[in-house]
């Protein structure tokens, strides 16, 4: 009964607010023209709101800007800085084309900052000025930044001030150079949508919380070369201990394996107590330990005459400490990568040959001769390790190219003996071997300097492109009484 007067009462309402509606038109037509004028005011204040404004790409500058340099921010120079100019060029390519992905408007009439003009208060008033065609609500300003970290690593750091903004949205991150453009596409949607950003910080605590106490010693995050490190400071450390021992005059085993464990054992600890302070990347690691290693063999050929032997193993500590030391001071000023590394462990290899070969040349001696050039082998290494540690500061070359060039040494040094090997078959006089010498010398030298050459970052000419390519097969057809027949023959095609 009680659900049968409710839904009369229900129906009752909704009858009498009918009749009203028809009973006044004028009242429903004007209702009508305001939902209609509300609707449309409704959708253009929510078309604005959705509008977002446009975002300026200033092209990549380097260096990263996030410490002390001597150089201002630039963009970067194809010969200058041409370790970063090509990855440059394509995260260029990729932040201009993730603003229009992510929804924004890219605005292609700046061309970035004047000389000068690259500080944050030009990065803020750029961002406070609007572009022609918007509404006066500002513009994003994003400025990426690159520079080399070393280890065929970059430091990519990329800046963004929001529309009239008066703080800097900043990430920077140090990530292979093949993968520059892919981190700083996620960067730049980091950083223009504070949610995802956000979202992301906290997947990636979570995710460092979870990981806990299982970044063991061998972790890849910080001090990569520790294990190459560690390596090689533990056998050096066991080379010490021998040496000690040996210049004690005792051959007594129960001194010499205990000295052995300690020396190891001081070795290792020192060189995990160094990657944890520091971060020792691969090249660093290995441009430690050639130098330890050639410096101590240059000062044990040296020592070739010295008595007893066993100061010679002196020596060798010795000079594995001097290398070690250059090689430190080295380190202060820049970061090796591993082309560096190679760079230095290459050149004291071929200042080893070349000292031994100078040496043999000096006397008037073949190497079949049962002579060992110690002293000339020695010198040759402590230049050739000090020449080409000091040259792997100034330059940056890839491991691959430091090997064409050592292939190229040896190779010059073949031909080179080849071309005066008539020299020491007939008559092998001191002057004849000065000869067969002095040409496998220049072999390798002129070797070394072609293959340098040849190998260089040379941008092409354009001179020398040549326009269009040959073809060859059905070049046309001529018409006959049978039909089209194909013409074959050779041509080139191109624009000219």
């Amino acid at each position: 009964m009680r659900f049968g007067l409710s839904l009369g009462v229900a129906l009752a309402i909704v009858a009498g607010a009918t009749h009203a509606a028809s009973a006044d038109p004028v009242a429903d037509a004007n209702a009508s023209t305001d939902a209609s004028t509300n609707g449309t005011d409704r959708a253009a204040t929510d078309g604005k709101k959705d509008e977002k404004p446009a975002v300026i790409v200033w092209p990549t500058l380097t260096p990263a800007g996030d410490g002390a340099s001597a150089l201002p921010l630039h963009r970067p120079a194809p010969v200058a800085d041409k370790d970063v100019f090509d990855r440059a060029q394509e995260l260029d390519a990729t932040l201009r084309d993730a603003v229009q992905d992510l929804g924004f408007t890219l605005a292609v009439a700046d061309n970035g900052p004047a000389p000068g003009h690259t500080r944050d208060e030009d990065l803020i008033a750029q961002a406070a000025s609007s572009i022609a065609g918007t509404e006066g609500d500002g513009t994003w300003i994003v400025s990426p930044r690159i520079e080399s970290a070393g280890g065929g690593e970059l430091t990519v750091r990329i800046v963004v001030v929001p529309p009239r903004g008066r703080e800097l949205r900043v990430r920077i991150e140090t990530v292979a150079s093949e993968s520059v453009s892919v981190r700083g596409l996620v960067m730049l949607r980091d950083l223009l949508s504070p949610t995802t950003a956000a979202r992301a910080a906290i997947e990636q605590e979570r995710e460092k919380t979870g990981r806990g106490s299982s970044l063991g010693i061998m972790s890849t995050l910080r001090s990569q070369g520790r294990a190459v490190l560690a390596v090689n400071a533990g056998l050096f450390g066991g080379y010490t201990a021998f040496s000690a021992q040996q210049a004690s005059g005792s051959n007594d085993p129960r001194v010499l394996y205990p000295l052995l464990a300690l020396g190891a054992g001081i070795g290792v600890g020192g060189a995990l107590l160094v990657a944890d302070e520091w971060d020792i990347t691969t090249g660093d690691a290995w441009y430690l330990s050639g130098a330890t290693w050639w410096g101590a063999a240059a000062a044990f050929l040296i020592a070739g005459d010295v008595e007893p032997v066993g100061d010679r193993y002196a020596w060798g500590v010795g000079g594995g400490l001097i290398g070690v030391t250059l090689a430190t001071v080295a380190l202060t000023r820049t970061t090796m990568d591993d082309g560096d590394a190679m760079l230095l462990n290459s050149g004291a290899a071929v200042g080893l040959l070349l000292g031994g070969a100078t040496e043999l040349l000096a006397r008037g001696l073949t190497p079949a001769a049962d002579v060992t050039p110690n002293i000339g082998m020695g010198y040759g290494t402590a230049i050739g390790l000090v020449a080409a540690g000091t040259l792997a500061t100034r330059i940056t070359i890839s491991p691959s190219r430091v090997l064409l060039v050592d292939v190229g040494v040896g190779g010059g040094a073949l031909l080179g003996a080849a071309i005066g090997s008539p020299l020491i078959f007939e008559n092998a006089t001191k002057p004849n071997t000065r000869g067969w010498l002095s040409t496998t010398i220049g072999g390798a030298v002129v070797g070394g300097a072609l293959t340098w050459w040849l190998t260089r970052d040379a941008p092409p000419s354009a001179k020398a492109a040549i326009p269009g390519r040959p073809i060859g097969g059905i070049i046309g057809e001529s018409q006959s009484p049978q039909g089209p027949v194909p013409a074959y023959g050779v041509g080139w095609a191109g624009s000219f």
